[in-house]
């Protein structure tokens, strides 16, 4: 079974066709998982940092919405902002943080 949908998917970017809904499905969650994993990692790795609280804090922050947007938005196909947007803010949080601080 997995081995029909894997030559679905790549017989269908092989031969130029127009991608069916389950292979754009199954495309849409194998990245989100993998961006759900990333950033699990990413999290675990900044909380082992060897910096300031803020600065970690802030890191984590920033993983912590990566993860949620990958994994509501991409993998469970949810069209939720929140968690774009937070992690939009996330990132000039942390150079704020690294600028205030000097973490």
């Amino acid at each position: 079974m997995i081995g029909d949908i894997i030559g679905d998917i790549f017989g269908e970017i092989i031969s130029g066709s127009d991608p069916s809904k389950r292979s754009q499905a199954v495309v849409r969650i194998l990245i989100g998982l993998l961006g759900v994993v990333l950033s699990a990692a990413g999290l675990v790795k900044t909380f082992s940092y060897d910096a300031g609280l803020s600065f970690r804090l802030a890191g984590m922050f920033l993983f912590a919405m990566l993860l949620c947007f990958c994994g509501f938005n991409i993998a469970l196909h949810r069209k939720w902002k929140w968690p774009g947007r937070l992690f939009l803010l996330s990132l000039p949080l942390l150079f704020a943080v690294r600028i205030i601080f000097g973490a």
